[in-house]
């Protein structure tokens, strides 16, 4: 078989699976990356001036998004370091791996935003949305719609699940903010005093049943990984003794000259 610049690898277990090239795979690995650096800087900035502004006007909104934009920057730190991999298996192994971790982070965001709810269900109604928000829930929708559609492609392209689900927690994001928007100016919405904790209760229950799902699929996909290089570490073992028997039983002597 000669080589070829051209060789392509297939990117899915499946026989339908469309090959890319390897030039292509990392030009598209390249891409995401960066893609995820630029959400982490804008995450931290959002997350941190959303979470100031939730101290000065003590609004759930704000700080379930706060906590949610600082939680997806822990998300997409990890899938970037899952593409700094130099090769396809390790690209395909971090990704595992990083999956597990995006659900952990997806619990926790679970955890944090619903403890907050409740409290703020028992509260009295918070203030509402301000030009400071409008502002940076503004910037977040621009910037996240281009980055999601940009990962989003990229993820179906080289298979990755956790640049998927990073993609799926940053449209999340975008629908979080949207009641922080809208809030003075939709007269249906005004009307209920607790709609935008709702959204964001909703939203993090969804990322609550995504996150275990997504650990116990990467758990169970690992072990059978493992199992499978077990079987066939013994296969390999067994073969090779079974090949050096009949040379080790000429050495022992232990072969009989018939007449």
């Amino acid at each position: 078989m000669t080589n070829s610049p051209d060789f392509s690898i297939p990117i899915d277990n499946n026989l339908k699976s469309t090959p890319i090239s390897h030039e292509r795979f990392h030009r598209l690995r390249r891409i995401a990356f960066w893609s995820c650096i630029i959400s982490v800087v804008f995450d931290i900035a959002l997350g941190l001036t959303a979470f100031v502004n939730c101290m000065r006007t003590r609004s759930f909104g704000s700080f379930s998004y706060s906590v949610h934009a600082l939680m997806d920057s822990l998300c997409e730190s990890f899938v970037a370091w899952h593409l700094t991999a130099k090769s396809i298996d390790d690209v395909n192994r971090r990704d595992r791996l990083a999956c597990c971790v995006i659900g952990a982070l997806f619990i926790g965001s679970f955890l944090a935003i619903e403890t907050r709810a409740i409290q703020s269900m028992m509260s009295p109604p918070t203030v509402r949305p301000d030009m400071t928000v409008v502002i940076y829930s503004l910037i977040y929708i621009i910037v996240f719609t281009i980055l999601s559609i940009i990962k989003m492609t990229i993820s179906k392209q080289i298979k990755s699940t956790a640049l998927k689900f990073d993609t799926i927690n940053s449209i999340i994001g975008i629908i979080m903010v949207l009641p922080l928007i809208v809030w003075d100016r939709v007269i249906f919405i005004n009307k209920f005093t607790h709609i935008d904790d709702l959204v964001q209760v909703l939203m993090v229950l969804f990322l609550f049943v995504a996150g275990g799902k997504l650990i116990v699929d990467s758990i169970t996909i690992m072990n059978a990984d493992y199992a499978r290089k077990l079987r066939e570490k013994k296969l390999q073992k067994m073969l090779k003794e079974s090949d050096d028997d009949p040379l080790e039983r000429f050495n022992s002597g232990s072969y009989t000259v018939g007449t």
